[in-house]
């Protein structure tokens, strides 16, 4: 697993946030959205009335987890923009969330950088 994750604090159990859902949205929906990142363990569907449904999905494995965050954030839903992250975890003093991350998550561009011809020398 990478280290973006560990720092997070509470990613490690698979689990991961998906907002900005439609308000039609079920829990089949969102397994058809996700499954083909890996085996889904739980889903926790939201959908308050009159408010915006989001949604905990829950991975077997917690790599899967990244994976789905990294290929659903930003995606085009019906009329919403999905929003997939890990949840915050909010603790300690002030109910700041863990790591000293005040303000929004960052958005992810579709530009990827490679890196290649690296060493390791001891």
């Amino acid at each position: 697993m990478s280290g973006w994750a560990d720092e997070r604090g509470g990613e490690g159990d698979g689990r991961i946030y998906v907002g900005n859902l439609p308000t039609d949205v079920r829990e089949k929906d969102l397994e058809d959205l996700f499954y083909k990142y890996g085996r889904i363990r739980e889903i926790e569907l939201k959908n308050r009335h009159g408010l915006v449904p989001f949604a905990f999905v829950r991975f077997e494995d917690p790599r899967d987890a990244e994976d789905a965050i990294y290929g659903r954030n930003g995606y085009d839903y019906g009329q919403c923009r999905l929003r997939v992250e890990f949840p915050r975890t909010y603790g300690g003093r002030g109910g700041w969330p863990r790591g000293g991350r005040n303000g929004p998550p960052t958005r992810r561009s579709d530009f990827r950088v490679l890196v290649s011809g690296m060493f390791l020398s001891n």
